[in-house]
């Protein structure tokens, strides 16, 4: 028996060249295609970028014109109109009424107001252990 002799088949330069040209034809093709995607998406998020500056744009001209009401409605012309409207017979307060606190939540001391709250307070213990000693 004869041994398989291996035979070494040579493509001709026409099919050599043919193959170049398919690969290099199909990177170009691949390339124009991703880029045609990466433009796609780049043009939606485009769109929905200008969107969201027209919504941005809007919100801000509603708050300028709420913050201008809020400021309108302030004041105190305004807001006595607003009381005597819905029937609330209110006024300012007076200035011993006033507490003015501490950032931790206590009162500042040597306040006219918390001395009378205190006076206040031991008015009333002094009321309750009088009424409770019957």
């Amino acid at each position: 028996m004869r041994k398989n002799k291996k035979v070494s088949k040579k493509m001709s330069v026409v099919a050599n060249r043919s193959a170049q040209i398919g690969s290099v034809m199909l990177a170009v093709f691949l390339t124009v295609l991703v880029n045609l995607l990466a433009n796609s998406s780049c043009a939606q998020m485009m769109k929905s970028i200008g969107e969201k500056e027209r919504e941005l744009a809007r919100l801000g001209d509603e708050y300028a014109r709420e913050s201008e009401k809020w400021e309108e409605m302030k004041s105190p012309a305004n807001l006595e109109a607003a009381l005597l409207r819905h029937g609330l017979a209110m006024s300012y307060n007076r200035e011993d009424q006033i507490v003015r606190m501490k950032a931790n939540g206590k009162p500042y001391e040597g306040q006219i107001s918390i001395a009378k709250i205190q006076n206040r307070k031991a008015g009333r213990q002094v009321a309750q252990t009088g009424t409770r000693r019957r």
